[in-house]
């Protein structure tokens, strides 16, 4: 019991926070809590591969996108300040520590019932997502791409 009441008050102040240093903190006490707690933690990283793949795609595109405040390096007309950098940091930081969180709740077998269904969908989604560059190899259209998923989701469970 109280880990899972320790658990949601780490994913409370991961959503609600917006202090980079508290963010940190939580991401180092679960890497702690992961690795002495979840059997499968290499398993969880090997089926990220591609997800860490697209996610760190949108941090370079954020990090070009935030244009307003003290420029620390210009290319062309890009450019990359401290406050583009500390709030990739920031959504970095946020979505690190849930996907940890989840790791975790997964490991431990917290929820049970209709709440364990929902992490095994996660988990099937998750391994989908290789599955997007289906898409581009095959050249489908959008919606037929998205059945090919919704069956694949519905065949797992």
């Amino acid at each position: 019991m109280l880990l899972k009441s320790s658990i949601f008050f780490i994913l409370l102040i991961t959503i609600l926070t917006s202090n980079i240093y508290i963010l940190i903190i939580v991401a180092g006490l679960m890497i702690f809590s992961n690795l002495l707690f979840n059997k499968n933690l290499k398993n969880s990283i090997k089926k990220m591969k591609y997800v860490f793949l697209l996610y760190f795609t949108t941090i370079l595109f954020q990090l070009l996108m935030i244009q307003d405040g003290e420029v620390i390096f210009k290319f062309y007309n890009f450019y990359i300040t401290w406050r583009g950098v500390t709030q990739v940091g920031i959504n970095f930081l946020r979505i690190f520590d849930i996907l940890l969180i989840s790791w975790l709740i997964n490991a431990q077998n917290i929820f049970t019932g209709k709440l364990q269904r929902y992490n095994e969908l996660i988990d099937t989604i998750i391994e989908l997502v290789p599955e997007v560059f289906v898409l581009f190899k095959k050249k489908m259209k959008f919606k037929a791409f998205f059945r090919h998923i919704l069956k694949q989701i519905e065949g797992k469970i």
